[in-house]
C-alpha cells in the first residue's frame, strides 16, 4: 500500500467515525430508544477510562453508569453547536468525578487503592480537571489526531508503531502529533 493509499484509508476511517458519531448524535437528540445503548457502546470506554484514572477502579463503574444516566435524563440540554456528543459526555464525566470525590471526602473514607500496581498510579497525582479538559478537547478534535495522541500517550506506542497501526505515513503521524500537542498546550495555558 502506498503512502497515498494509506492516507486515503485513514481519511475514510476518520470520515466513517465522524458519520457514525453524527448518526448517534441525531438518534440521541431525537430520543430514539436505542440511542443510549449506541452512545454507551461508542463512548463508555472513554468515560470509564477517565473515571478509573480519577477515582480508581472500585468507583469507576458507578461513575460511568451515573454519567450515562445523567446524560440521558438531560439529553434535551445537549446542543451540538457547542461541541460533539462525546465532548459533552466528557464534561458530564468531569462533574460526576468531582461529585464522587466530594462524596468520598464527606464520608471520610480512605481513597480506594488500585487493584494492581502499574502506570495508572501516576494518574492519581494529576490534576483531574486538567486531565478531563484534555480528554474533552481530544473529543472535539476528532480522529485521526485523537487516535494518534491516545495511542502515543495512553497506550505508549511510538510514532512508527502508530503509523503502522493506522496505516498512515510516518510524517502524517508526526504532523498530527505536533499540531495537536500545540493545541492542547494552548488550552492548558502553556507556551505556543
Amino acid at each position: 500500500m502506498t503512502e497515498g493509499d494509506q492516507a486515503d484509508a485513514a481519511a475514510r476511517e476518520a470520515q466513517d467515525t465522524t458519520a457514525h458519531d453524527a448518526l448517534i448524535r441525531d438518534a440521541w437528540m431525537a430520543g430514539s430508544p436505542d440511542a443510549l445503548e449506541r452512545a454507551y457502546a461508542r463512548w463508555s470506554p472513554l468515560v470509564h477510562g477517565l473515571a478509573r484514572r480519577a477515582v480508581g477502579p472500585v468507583e469507576a463503574d458507578d461513575v460511568t453508569q451515573q454519567v450515562f444516566l445523567s446524560a440521558w435524563r438531560a439529553r434535551g440540554t445537549y446542543d451540538p453547536r457547542h461541541g460533539p456528543l462525546g465532548a459533552w459526555l466528557v464534561g458530564i464525566t468531569r462533574r460526576a468525578v468531582a461529585d464522587s470525590l466530594r462524596q468520598r471526602h464527606r464520608s471520610a473514607e480512605v481513597p480506594s487503592t488500585l487493584e494492581e500496581d502499574g502506570p495508572e498510579e501516576a494518574w492519581l497525582d494529576v490534576d483531574r480537571d486538567d486531565l478531563l479538559a484534555v480528554y474533552e478537547e481530544l473529543e472535539r478534535i476528532g480522529d485521526p489526531p485523537r487516535q494518534i495522541l491516545l495511542l502515543a500517550y495512553v497506550h505508549d506506542k511510538t510514532q512508527k508503531e502508530i503509523a503502522e497501526l493506522l496505516q498512515m505515513p510516518l510524517g502524517t503521524v508526526k504532523t498530527h502529533t505536533t499540531r495537536t500537542l500545540a493545541r492542547l498546550r494552548t488550552l492548558m495555558g502553556g507556551a505556543r
